[in-house]
């Protein structure tokens, strides 16, 4: 039986399929793809005939947003296909549980805010400045202060199967797919994710880690697409903000 779930997935081959070195036999691993190709004896490989027809970034999202299609377990630990896992676990989902939390979230290490965020994607990944003005127009509507602090990235997350976290992520789905083009869905979803935890979800509990998490021993991001790893700039590893307070973040030790 196992206790706790990690999924990651991999779509249109952007990814390679980089193996757990280290398993626990209490967790479930799982793998989300469009490659019926793609063998591993330590993932579940999963296809979803759901998800054909669908834009990468629609498959992607359909996925991340909807973890208990997939996870059998109480809990689910999802990863970046960037990410490496070097050892088990464990001690994360712990740690997690102990917490008493509702959600682990990795908290930005650079940027707290999501002006500051749109500013950097429309900067240095060349985001759509009409995508990011559709957006800044549904802020306004929605009466949110662009200062409040608290932007929560999507490389990691990990989710308890209950309603909170089930609305929280129907509600952003929905709202990405509103906010997208004709035939994809808006890409940016941190933002939009961390908008409606901010405005909507403020009580919310947040097991708020760092990103020395996923850059320790336990497990590296790796370049897409290759097994360079990220140099870890130990200036990341700082406290962040949680719904506009800085707060203490969790750090693997």
């Amino acid at each position: 039986m196992y206790k706790y779930s990690i999924l990651m997935y991999n779509f249109n081959n952007y990814e390679i399929l980089r193996d757990p070195i280290e398993i626990d036999p209490e967790c479930e691993y799982i793998y989300v793809t469009d490659n019926p190709n793609l063998k591993s004896d330590k993932w579940k490989i999963i296809i979803d005939k759901d998800l054909e027809g669908l834009s990468v970034f629609d498959k992607c999202y359909n996925v991340r947003f909807n973890l208990f299609k997939y996870a059998t377990t109480s809990v689910c630990i999802y990863l970046d296909g960037s990410i490496q896992i070097y050892k088990s676990l464990r001690k994360i989902y712990d740690d997690f549980i102990k917490s008493n939390c509702d959600i682990g979230l990795n908290i930005h290490p650079t940027r707290n805010n999501l002006i500051d965020e749109y500013r950097e994607w429309i900067r240095i990944r060349n985001y759509d400045q009409i995508q990011a003005q559709k957006c800044m127009l549904m802020f306004k509507i929605a009466e949110y202060d662009l200062q409040f602090k608290g932007l929560y990235q999507g490389t990691m997350r990990i989710c308890k199967n209950t309603e909170l976290n089930k609305n929280i992520d129907t509600f952003t789905l929905n709202t990405l797919k509103i906010l997208g083009k004709e035939n994809e869905i808006e890409r940016l979803d941190q933002t939009i994710y961390s908008f409606i935890i901010n405005k909507f979800f403020n009580e919310i509990k947040i097991f708020g880690f760092s990103q020395q998490v996923f850059q320790s021993e336990y497990m590296r991001w790796c370049q897409h697409g290759s097994s360079y790893i990220h140099p870890y700039n130990k200036d990341n590893n700082k406290d962040g903000y949680i719904l506009n307070k800085l707060s203490k973040l969790y750090h693997l030790v």
